[in-house]
């Protein structure tokens, strides 16, 4: 007779711990404070419009966070594949730097990061988790300046 540890999820694997969620939460509240200082900054001043077109933009990018961190990440987990995932963001995340004034950077940046830091601190990550979660990183810092500096 086998007993748990703790509660699992259907796949069988056991849910992240309290630390993995922890750092994914400071992962995405960084990153969405970089997002809300950055964008303001890079698009503003301007027309209504462009205030409009902002703050739309920032809505977007905050659902696919939130969509990538509470639906992808602990998925991808629980599969054993966090760090292909995190390596597939990663770059992700890069290609679509070269339209950081959308935002998209933020968010796919910030889930590569957090999937990437939490396969290595489990003991699953390799060299693709650690990848991921540098590339993530760079293009949500990237995406940062490259909003700045306009």
């Amino acid at each position: 007779m086998e007993f748990s540890a703790g509660p699992v999820t259907p796949s069988g694997a056991a849910p992240a711990s309290d630390a993995t969620l922890q750092r994914d939460r400071n992962v995405a509240l960084a990153s969405t404070f970089l997002l809300l200082i950055g964008m303001p900054v890079g698009w503003l001043p301007g027309s209504t419009g462009d205030a409009v077109g902002m703050a739309g933009a920032i809505i977007i990018v905050l659902a696919i966070m939130a969509g990538l961190f509470l639906w992808l990440l602990p998925r991808e987990r629980a599969a054993g594949r966090a760090s292909r995932t995190a390596l597939i963001l990663g770059v992700l995340a890069i290609a679509v730097g070269f339209v950081f004034w959308t935002g998209l950077p933020f968010a796919v940046g910030a889930a590569a990061l957090a999937l990437g830091l939490g396969a290595r601190e489990s003991g699953t990550g390799d060299g693709r988790a650690t990848a991921g979660a540098i590339l993530g990183g760079i293009a949500v810092v990237a995406s940062f300046v490259l909003l700045l500096i306009g």
